[in-house]
């Protein structure tokens, strides 16, 4: 009986370990991995903070600023991770007044510029975990 017991242990702690390492596993934006709720937050943040340079379709309104949607979002942002985006913006923007947002906020952005361009939505919303968003990497858009 004391056999069985050591080896119950065994597999629950081995198995409870590949678990948690299956949950941690780098995921695809294909999968949906932020809400449509989220997004839309975004779109509001974004029109308030970044719409003013990247404009209202995430089409830059000057060759200083890049734009955010088609040709430019296919080159810039598939194959990084959110988290190195999410980075990105967060240090980087607006001009002259970085980090002036909620973490939550430049995520939410983030969010609203997957969703514009095509990446699905789904039923959980993400947190500024950079851990886990550096697991996240951002897949070809659906057509």
């Amino acid at each position: 009986m004391n056999r069985c017991f050591v080896a119950a242990c065994f597999i629950l702690f081995f198995g409870a370990g590949s678990v948690h390492a299956q949950e941690r596993a780098p995921k695809s934006t294909a999968a949906g991995v932020f809400t449509e709720e989220q997004a839309k937050r975004g779109a509001a943040a974004y029109d308030a903070n970044c719409a003013g340079c990247h404009g209202e379709k995430l089409l830059s309104l000057g060759p200083q600023f890049p734009s955010l949607a088609g040709r430019a979002f296919r080159t810039a942002w598939i194959g990084k991770t959110i988290g190195e985006k999410f980075e990105f913006v967060r240090k980087s923007m607006p001009p002259k007044a970085e980090r002036s947002l909620g973490d939550q906020v430049y995520l939410d952005i983030v969010t609203y510029i997957l969703r514009f361009n095509r990446i699905p939505a789904g039923d959980r919303p993400l947190t500024p975990d950079l851990e886990i968003l550096n697991q996240i990497q951002i897949a070809t858009p659906t057509r």
